[in-house]
């Protein structure tokens, strides 16, 4: 049986069967051991990760070691959040483009998904850290934002009720609305606090939503998913959203690990490799795979990309017949068989495994140093020459 996972800034939720478990997210070196002890079994699992890690160095490299740490479980494959989210939605409400808003912890962002058939595509999308569930809970408790989130979510009740009397009638605002560590809380104080808040989560559903009505099709359905989105003030800033609860992201990792659905594929592509083999011109077309955990290969190993580097690779010599060297600071790739644009930049000296991956702006080519703490490179891929 394949295990969902979510794991969050705030939250892990695993779902096995029709178990769900969760738990606060523990630090990473401590992940393995309550993924282990929570998991009946060891065996395949698939993980919804946050699709702003997609997006820069550090979030690629995020990624790798978080599929290498689901590896020690079994077989591993890690999803888009927005995906997976869409993916439940389109089981309560059919195939159709959603626009999805997903509240964290450590900040909100907004997808907007296209569903047909199987296929999920993400076509857009925008991420927040201000307006996250933390940074809001530091504007209004500095330095007490932890028991801040615990008063306010077991008086949820209160803290709609008081700050929605407040909205409509100045009068509520000097309502005392929580009391906690030694400080008080005024419904007028949240909602001043909140207003930014608000204001970013629709700015940027109104941009995709713009982004949404240049294309073809219906409007989008707003749907709405994330711890943070449990605060009430969430919930009546995006009053046309459907609410599809926090777990709405490992259900749909389940969907995803069954077979129901499937993120769209990312594009064939490929590296062309000229090289001399036995003092004989070779030519080879080596696909770069696009999945977490697995890299560009030639001749059984794995191919790496050498800039102003001679040396060692994971203390192994790096072998002549696996390693090319960059000219240019182009990248050769080739995308459904025609030359892409590929330009690294400033690269720093070093050996790297190559890749394809996912990101919220389209495919890019993601260079992988062998320290798996150190930045990833990604290289956006401009598309087919013309």
């Amino acid at each position: 049986m394949t295990a969902a996972l979510d794991v969050g800034s705030a939250t892990t939720r695993i779902l096995s069967g029709s178990s769900r478990t969760v738990f606060p997210t523990p630090p990473p070196d401590e992940l393995i051991a309550a993924l282990a002890g929570a998991l009946a079994a060891r065996g395949p699992v698939v993980c919804a990760v946050p699709d702003h890690w997609r997006d820069d160095g550090e979030g690629l490299a995020r990624q790798e070691r978080l599929h290498g740490t689901l590896q020690r479980l079994g077989s591993a494959a890690l999803v888009g959040r927005f995906a997976a989210v869409a993916a439940e939605a389109a089981m309560r409400h059919g195939p159709g483009a959603y626009l999805v808003c997903d509240a964290g912890a450590a900040g909100a962002g907004a997808g907007l998904c296209e569903v047909a058939g199987e296929s999920i595509r993400l076509v857009d999308a925008r991420y927040e850290p201000a307006a996250g569930g933390a940074a809001f809970a530091e504007a209004v408790a500095p330095g007490r934002g932890a028991p801040f989130a615990e008063a306010a979510a077991a008086r949820a009740d209160r803290v709609r009720e008081l700050m929605a009397m407040a909205r409509g009638n100045p009068r509520y605002r000097a309502a005392r609305v929580l009391a906690f560590s030694g400080t008080e809380l005024t419904a007028g104080s949240l909602l001043d606090a909140f207003a930014p808040v608000a204001a970013l989560l629709t700015g940027m559903l109104a941009e995709l939503a713009g982004a949404a009505a240049r294309r073809p099709g219906a409007s989008p359905r707003t749907v709405l998913t994330g711890g943070f989105a449990e605060f009430p003030a969430v919930a009546d800033a995006l009053p046309d959203a459907d609410r599809l609860g926090p777990h709405a992201a490992v259900h749909g990792a389940a969907r995803l690990a069954a077979g129901l659905f499937r993120e769209a594929p990312l594009p064939e592509t490929t590296l062309p490799v000229h090289r001399l083999a036995g003092g004989r011109p070779q030519q080879a077309r080596v696909r770069l795979p696009g999945e977490p955990g697995r890299f560009a290969s030639m001749n059984g190993r794995e191919l790496l990309l050498c800039h102003q580097y001679a040396g060692a690779f994971d203390d192994r010599a790096v072998p002549l017949d696996s390693a090319m060297t960059l000219d240019g600071g182009t990248l050769p790739v080739e995308v459904g068989g025609r030359p892409a644009s590929c330009r690294t930049g400033a690269l720093p000296p070093g050996a790297y495994r190559i890749g394809l991956r996912a990101s919220t702006r389209g495919p890019a080519v993601a260079l992988f140093p062998p320290d798996p703490r150190a930045p990833a490179v990604r290289v956006p891929l401009e598309g087919p020459a013309s």
